[in-house]
């Protein structure tokens, strides 16, 4: 599996990702930079194999640096890093814990009244 397919699956598997509202400029970002690092990756692999054929070192383009760091940081964007993603789920259990505080308390003053 390529990184696009990963990415295409990660992004349906985050129901809280707006792909076709707020976050739709980013995730196409990604996207096309996943793509972007797939193709990286079989022009290593033709470059690979046509050195192991001619017994030569592999001519391979000028190494891209920023790619990946830049792949990541879109995920880390859309929460879809394991980091990125466990702070999501505390940010929503946090604001869970505060709304049944909220209707303990509610219950508590009507109680109390009625």
């Amino acid at each position: 599996m390529g990184v696009h397919e990963a990415t295409l699956m990660a992004i349906a598997s985050a129901p809280y990702v707006d792909r076709v509202g707020a976050d739709a400029g980013t995730v196409e970002a990604m996207l096309a930079l996943a793509k972007k690092i797939d193709a990286w990756d079989e022009i290593v692999d033709l470059a690979m194999e046509q050195a192991a054929e001619s017994e030569r070192k592999p001519t391979v383009p000028a190494h891209d640096n920023t790619s990946l760091p830049t792949f990541l940081r879109y995920c880390e964007a859309l929460g879809l890093t394991p980091a990125t993603r466990r702070a999501l789920v505390a940010e929503v259990k946090a604001e869970g814990d505060a709304v049944d505080e909220l209707k303990k308390r509610r219950g508590r003053k009507q109680a109390a009244s009625g």
